[in-house]
């Protein structure tokens, strides 16, 4: 390629105008290679007038372009530096992404949550089909249950012994024994749940079971803040003595 033949950002009728960002960006998606060939051409005027042309025209543009690597055994300590610091940059960005995609999300079941309260406070009955129903309406489940300790099996209370000494949510894949027990026979073995403490009176327990059909619809990594704060929320419409505050 020769200095006729290389293609040319400012190919346009104004010559002497700055490219705009549109310019550039569509230019470099049809040249991937035009710094590479230009610096090839050893025309360090030409190219010394693209760059200030196309830095007055978009500020940004510098730091995402890449320039070839030096030929040879030659290393090149700011070109490395300045790969250091985009990669850095770049992990950085995908950090603050990452941060700002769990606060919307965070941000939603907060507004799901204040929308259940509300319909939990204005419900004209406190029943196990009501919250059932209600739960339903305003969260992503395929099932939900609400079933007494006492009225479990011996298999099932055994492979809850643990989760009833702490009464952590218990999220993820269930065991058979769990599974049958609390979603029944016809959820999915490979389905996910998250098993939540609700009432507490007297020594009786009610556990609230949501189910999703998707294996990764509940996972420990999600965290189980707000499935707590649901079944506390079910705990006291169904029974609003026992949350009842203490002189």
């Amino acid at each position: 390629m020769n200095d006729a033949t290389a293609p040319r950002l400012d190919a346009a009728p104004e010559a002497s105008a700055a490219p705009t960002a549109d310019a550039m960006q569509a230019f470099f998606a049809q040249h991937p290679q035009f710094l590479a060939e230009t610096l090839a051409l050893n025309t360090p005027q030409a190219l010394a007038e693209f760059v200030t042309a196309a830095l007055r025209a978009q500020p940004e543009w510098l730091s995402q372009i890449d320039l070839p690597e030096p030929e040879g055994s030659v290393i090149n300590l700011p070109h490395r530096l300045l790969r250091a610091w985009r990669e850095k940059l770049a992990q950085q960005t995908a950090a603050v992404a990452y941060l700002h995609q769990t606060a919307e999300l965070n941000a939603a079941l907060d507004r799901k949550m204040h929308t259940f309260t509300c319909a939990l406070l204005a419900a004209p009955q406190r029943d196990a089909d009501t919250v059932c129903g209600l739960i339903r309406q305003n969260f992503a489940v395929d099932a939900v249950t609400l079933t007494a300790w006492n009225a479990l099996n011996l298999a099932a209370r055994q492979s809850l012994e643990g989760w009833k000494a702490s009464q952590t949510p218990l999220c993820g894949r269930l065991t058979e024994a769990q599974r049958r027990a609390l979603l029944g026979a016809d959820f999915p073995e490979t389905g996910s749940a998250a098993v939540v403490a609700a009432t507490r009176s007297g020594d009786s327990l009610t556990i609230l079971a949501l189910g999703r059909f998707t294996p990764d619809g509940f996972t420990p990594a999600q965290g189980t803040l707000f499935v707590a704060q649901i079944g506390e929320l079910v705990g006291a419409f169904l029974c609003p003595s026992d949350f009842a505050p203490t002189e």
